[in-house]
């Protein structure tokens, strides 16, 4: 309805320029909704659902009665063979005659009814099939659109024949208007008429509306076209119509009535397209229409009616202004806009406190919000530029509504409970508007931040978790306004400038308003948390730009770090002094410190220990730790394997940066004394956590902190990966100047400690793991002393180190058999003794592998001094074997000790 109301109004007012395109459109859409849905509203008796149910109720009798027919037949017949068995007795009765029962009298009964079907043939039918028009056909008949629309047609028509008559000279201007006025007339006494009859109810109600909207329309005519009366002659005839219609409105309770002749009372300017020097008349002629209009609503609750008056204001004085509108006029526009908006936002509060039959007109979310809205847009382009003058309009609007909330809050009634948190609401938006239209960003933020945390605190009290919401929010958008203009705020001293202030409120109400959610955490609609966490974002960002701001570039990560200590510090008081032990978790935020400062000591320094970080690393690692055990004795382990894993990876990853950097620095042979640094670190990575759980030592005792097997695994990864490139590309002792001497070197003491802890770590993992962390001990094991015997052949026999050259060197060849020999037999001894018959067997493959290589690699020095030396040693290597070193029986090699054995060997 109300799109086919605009399109008429659109095109009927489509002669009258883009004004009264416009102010038609609005009209004729706004008319037709409001109406169709009064109609709705005015005819329920031919909905659907009331035809349905109707229906329904009928084939229900029906059926009932059909039963009950059914039921009668029934008993008349076996009332029947009753009577005819008691006369004539079946010979085949089983009951003697003499026990048989005297004859009984049975009541008469009614016959069936003659045209009564047998039961079988009368089933109960559903609901019988009608023929009826879709809904939202039937809803639009209902409120006979034809009647309404043709009065709009017919308002329009008059309109433009009145305004040909003035272009073409047509009839004198009082014929003109006489005609209008007795046709308006007219059709307000034929829709009185025809309004009793309830058949051409709504006809007679759309006739009346506009018959009034004509009559308005010709004394406006008469007041600003042709200046046939003054101003007081005018209004009271205006009056006298606008009490007329409303009288006639009433009388019928016809709301429709009441919106269809004020809408043309509203539309009576624009149609009479007369100029004028001031606005006055227009501005007393609307406040004349919605004193009309309030007045019907305190007595009558027509919602309709507010909305019309209301847009139709709006639209009408909007058109005016784009058209109209002078700076001279300001001060009279200021005023009307201020009366206008103040009735119509005190409207709902007075009708509530005075309990007005028409209070539940006013309870519509369109009007209650609608009218600040308008306002907002209204007062922005009246008072564009002027910042402080919008700035004070936005503050006393927030403080109009604050006290209008005050007034229905003395009263506390549950019915008015909507539009006091509504006015409340509003205040709080009207406020926090005016701040930034009156102050820079640190002001605002400050503002914000502080209303946010009142805002809070009021829906903590009252157990309202959209307060609880909003408040949260209106601190977010505090932070995003000082961050918007944190570049333009002062940042000549450090710590105390503008920046930091503003910073500081908001810290302070975040750590408020978690405070207030955790004293009612049961009616919290927020995790306090969140909070917290912001008001630790604004303490440690701020912080931080002021370091990089102000400390030397090379103070930044020590100063980083010592702040964020201290701040996890005062945390802990906080957390201590408020009795919230689910936050210690948070204490991982030094650990986060630690790992950020120790990269950026190493991008800037290339070593985390440089200068002032060789005192703050090693402090914070230990306020860490005692953070941990502490939190640890009272019981909370959140976050326990991240804070414990954390610390020990990055303890031993910058441990060992720092000792390569110190030996590529301080040492000769760089490479060497680095490779050993690191080798060094991850065994003791390895060798720590084994040793602290088999002493019970804290921290690798702690609960859920993993160090074995997850912390143990990146310095085994690390160990596995640098061993067999040490052996494989490093020679010992060149650039040191010292005598090689094989085992008792630096280079070799490493290589043992890395395999010792190995071989601890494969005793203190799962049985599923550990034979595997054996097999690559051992082969690491094998590859150190083939690089052994290569080493001894480069330092004592001049030989280069490099694979080639050795290869085809005869003293490394005869070295390396000697040593894969004495392997060998070691482990077949160790394995006999032990009665490990697996190991024994992988012993006795070595001795073959070194058997295949005198045949294929040792043979090209034979005749040679290191040949033969090298044949007898083996030799006798065998046969020290096979004394030492029998086979184990089987028998024992299946005992408990099979479980020590090498897996995959036979």
């Amino acid at each position: 309805m109300w799109l086919l109301g605009a399109v008429i109004g659109l095109i009927i007012g489509s002669p009258l320029g883009s004004f009264g395109s416009l102010a038609g459109a609005l009209a004729g859409g706004l008319i037709g909704h409001w109406l169709g849905r009064q109609g709705n509203k005015r005819e329920p008796a031919v909905g659907p659902d009331f035809r349905q149910r109707l229906q329904l109720l009928e084939n229900q009798v029906q059926a009932l009665r059909r039963e009950v027919e059914v039921l009668k037949g029934t008993a008349t017949a076996s009332t029947a063979v009753a009577e005819s068995s008691w006369e004539t007795p079946a010979p085949t009765s089983p009951v003697p005659q003499a026990v048989q029962a005297p004859p009984v009298a049975m009541p008469p009964q009614p016959a069936p009814l003659a045209d009564s079907p047998p039961p079988a043939a009368r089933p109960v039918t559903g609901q019988p099939f009608t023929l009826e028009p879709p809904d939202w056909a039937r809803r639009l008949w209902a409120i006979n659109p034809l009647a309404k629309i043709g009065i709009v047609l017919l308002f329009f028509g008059i309109a433009s024949g009145l305004r040909l008559a003035v272009d073409y000279g047509l009839l004198p201007v009082p014929l003109r208007l006489l005609i209008a006025a007795a046709s308006g007339i007219a059709m307000i006494a034929f829709g009185w008429n025809r309004a009793g009859e309830e058949k051409h109810r709504t006809f007679g109600q759309a006739l009346q509306g506009g018959g009034f909207a004509l009559l308005y329309l010709v004394a406006y005519f008469m007041l600003q076209r042709y200046t046939m009366i003054g101003q007081g002659p005018a209004f009271a005839l205006f009056a006298l119509l606008g009490i007329a219609c409303v009288f006639l409105a009433a009388r019928q309770d016809a709301p429709v009535l009441a919106v269809l002749g004020l809408s043309g009372a509203f539309l009576a300017p624009i149609l009479a397209s007369g100029q004028a020097d001031s606005p006055l008349p227009l501005f007393a002629y609307f406040t004349l229409l919605n004193v009309f209009i309030l007045a019907v609503d305190w007595f009558r609750a027509w919602r309709v009616l507010n909305i019309a008056g209301f847009f139709f204001t709006l639209a009408v004085g909007m058109a005016w202004a784009m058209d109209g509108y002078q700076p001279r006029h300001y001060l009279l526009t200021q005023a009307f806009l201020v009366l206008f908006l103040s009735v119509y936002s005190a409207m709902p509060v007075a009708t509530a406190l005075l309990r007005a039959p028409g209070l539940a007109a006013w309870r519509d979310g369109i009007l209650l919000f609608g009218t600040p809205l308008a306002g907002t847009f209204l007062q922005a382009r009246l008072m564009e530029g002027e910042r402080y003058g919008l700035a004070w309009s936005t503050l006393i609007a927030a403080l109009w509504y604050f006290g209008l909330w005050a007034l229905l809050f003395r009263r506390r009634e549950p019915a008015n409970l909507l539009v006091e948190r509504s006015h409340l609401g509003i205040a709080v938006v009207f406020l926090t508007i005016a701040i930034p239209l009156a102050f820079d960003a640190q002001v605002t933020s400050a503002f914000w931040a502080a209303e946010g945390a009142a805002v809070l605190w009021f829906g903590v009290r009252q157990e309202r978790k959209l307060a609880q919401v909003s408040g949260f929010l209106m601190q977010l958008a505090a932070g995003l306004s000082l961050l918007l203009g944190w570049a333009a705020l002062g940042h000549r001293l450090p710590v105390a400038n503008d920046a930091m202030l503003g910073a500081f409120i908001l810290v302070l109400a975040g750590l408020f308003s978690a405070r207030q959610l955790r004293s009612r955490a049961s009616s919290a609609a927020l995790l306090p948390f969140l909070p917290w966490a912001w008001a630790m974002l604004w303490w440690l960002g701020p912080g931080l730009d002021e370091i990089y701001r102000f400390a030397p570039d090379s103070l930044h990560a020590p100063y980083a770090l010592l702040f964020i200590t201290a701040t996890v510090l005062l945390q802990e008081g906080l957390i201590s002094l408020w009795r919230w032990p689910q936050l210690r978790p948070a204490a991982v935020l030094l650990l986060v410190g630690l790992v950020v400062a120790t990269l950026a000591g190493i991008g800037r320094h290339g070593h985390p220990l440089a200068g002032f970080m060789a005192l703050v690393l090693p402090l914070a690692l230990a306020v860490h730790y005692v953070l941990l055990a502490r939190h640890e004795r009272q019981g909370e382990t959140g976050l326990a394997a991240i804070r414990h894993l954390g610390a020990w990876w990055l303890l031993l990853f910058a441990l060992a940066w720092e000792l390569a950097w110190q030996a590529r620095h301080l040492m000769p042979a760089p490479t060497l004394w680095s490779f050993v640094a690191v080798v060094l670190v991850l065994a003791a990575g390895l060798t720590l956590p084994v040793l602290g759980q088999q002493r019970q030592r804290w921290p690798f005792t702690a609960a859920g902190a993993g160090y074995i097997p997850y912390g143990v695994l990146p310095p085994l990864f690390g160990l596995l990966l640098l061993l067999p490139w040490g052996n494989l590309r490093l020679s010992g002792l060149d650039g040191l100047g010292w005598p090689y001497l094989p085992l008792l070197n630096i280079f070799d003491a490493g290589q043992l400690a890395a395999l010792g802890a190995l071989v601890l770590l494969g005793r203190q993992l799962a049985a599923a793991v550990a034979p595997l962390l054996r097999v690559l001990t051992a082969l690491l094991a094998f590859l150190w002393l083939s690089a052994l015997a290569a080493r001894i052949a480069h330092h004592w026999g001049g030989i280069p180190f490099n694979f080639p050259t050795l290869m085809h060197a005869t003293l490394f060849q005869a070295l390396l058999t000697l040593f894969w020999s004495t392997t060998a037999i070691a482990t077949m001894i160790h394995a006999s003794r032990r009665e490990l018959r697996h190991r024994w067997f992988g012993g006795m493959l070595l001795l073959g592998l070194v058997g295949a290589k005198l045949l294929l690699f040792d043979t090209m020095g034979r005749g040679t001094l290191t040949w033969t030396a090298t044949l007898i040693g083996v030799a006798l290597l065998v046969l020290a074997a096979g004394y030492f070193a029998p086979l184990p029986p089987k028998a024992a090699a299946d005992g408990p000790l099979e479980s020590d054995t090498l897996p995959g060997i036979t």
